[in-house]
């Protein structure tokens, strides 16, 4: 595999007081395609730059990166080795964060399928040598899972009908993998074994593509999200589900019978009230819920509240689903295409995203109260124009990777 290092002046490495600023701005934004008006006084000046940046890529393959994630097993501090990965094409790139802020290319995988296109990755690591496991998945439907220790794929999951949109490994058994697909369904699988455990999804389930998946804290729950503007919640602490996947753990292939998954057509909690278009994005914090639209808006919100009903034009309410409320709204600009994700570092202490023009947003989750209007800061660059399909901060959110379309890879370290 080679790269390309993409020039940057080194003004802008060192200070950013020119084209890479981080502002602290209103939330409140002029649509996209009307001139902003000014005050009595003119433009405000930029505070200082809370991130830096320190380095950036372009792979060779031409094709958009889809999906960046950082290894959360690494480990925290200055002696950590700080290790990510990004999916784009049919190839898989695992690069180390160097202390003097470089980016380096560890290893690559090329699927022998040229039509093949990753969207999504996720790390875990093996339960006997504790060494990283990589797995990945996109438009063809196949989960695999690599060890970069060792340079061999150690299993493929085979079970969706379409595409793997997102992939999410429990935070309770490393073993145990969320995959939401353009199948309409969401399954859960045991790579231990390599057997599916539950298949969610049915009469009562997504109604189109299921974009974005999240395990809480416990692994008791999962949210998912849609193109069908659905947010659901589905309950895995029953007896059943929680016997099938301690079966899973011990069932053994060559007994001579397949392993049978349970289905689970229901969510405990489904509704469309708080977005009206796709909802690429969500994850858990805490007893809250994050989601994201094309409405340039991550919504914080709790199930519970107010039924909501919306009027038509012939003035007959449509139910929305289960009531929700609302706990704060963290609005941005220039994001109006899907499939562009949020991340958060594991405090919950911040929140990044990108948009179609190359910039990022960066929240601060300790300081939002409820119902106001949450403060950002903005990450910019002259030489990042596409638009960043995913971010990822590194286990003590000291380093943010983001991934554009342009197949460009670019890393932000907090000033010291």
């Amino acid at each position: 595999m080679s790269t390309s290092t993409i020039n940057i002046k080194e003004e802008e490495l060192s200070d950013g007081k020119d084209d890479i600023r981080a502002n602290n701005v209103d939330v409140e934004q002029s649509k996209r395609g009307k001139k902003r008006k000014k005050g009595k006084r003119g433009k405000k000046i930029p505070e200082r730059c809370d991130f830096k940046l320190k380095a950036a890529i372009k792979e060779d393959h031409g094709k958009p990166l889809f999906g960046v994630q950082f290894n959360p097993y690494c480990g925290m501090g200055p002696d950590a080795q700080q290790v990510f990965a990004t999916v784009g094409g049919n190839r898989v790139s695992i690069y180390e964060c160097n202390p003097t802020g470089e980016l380096t290319v560890l290893q690559a995988y090329v699927d022998p399928e040229a039509d093949e296109e990753y969207y999504t990755c996720a790390w875990t690591y093996d339960m006997e040598t504790k060494d990283p496991l990589l797995a990945f998945a996109g438009r063809q439907g196949i989960i695999r899972t690599i060890s970069p220790t060792n340079f061999h794929q150690t299993s493929t999951l085979i079970g969706h009908g379409q595409a793997v949109n997102e992939l999410r490994f429990s935070p309770v058994y490393p073993n145990i993998l969320l995959s939401a697909s353009a199948d309409h369904a969401i399954r859960l699988w045991n790579l231990k074994t390599k057997v599916c455990v539950l298949i969610l999804g049915g009469e009562k389930g997504h109604r189109d593509e299921v974009l974005s998946v999240d395990f809480n804290a416990t692994a008791t729950k999962i949210v998912s999200c849609g193109m069908d503007h659905s947010l659901k919640i589905w309950s895995l602490d029953t007896e059943a589900i929680q016997n099938a996947i301690k079966k899973s753990d011990s069932y053994d292939p060559s007994c001579g019978k397949s392993f049978r998954a349970i289905i689970l057509h229901a969510p405990m909690f489904s509704t469309c009230a708080v977005h009206r278009n796709y909802v690429d994005c969500t994850r858990w914090i805490g007893d809250l819920v994050l989601s994201k639209s094309t409405d340039s808006k991550i919504v914080c919100w709790k199930p519970g509240g107010e039924p909501h009903l919306v009027f038509n034009d012939e003035k007959k309410s449509n139910y929305l689903g289960d009531p929700v409320t609302i706990v704060n709204r963290h609005e941005y600009a220039g994001c109006e295409i899907w499939y562009v994700r949020f991340c958060t570092d594991a405090r919950f202490t911040k929140m990044a995203v990108g948009n179609q023009e190359g910039k990022v947003f960066i929240w601060d989750l300790e300081t939002s109260a409820p119902n106001s209007k949450p403060s950002r800061q903005t990450l910019e660059s002259r030489y990042c124009v596409a638009a960043v399909r995913q971010t990822s901060f590194n286990a003590d959110g000291t380093i943010l990777v983001l991934v554009c379309d342009d197949g460009s890879v670019w890393r932000w370290d907090l000033a010291q």
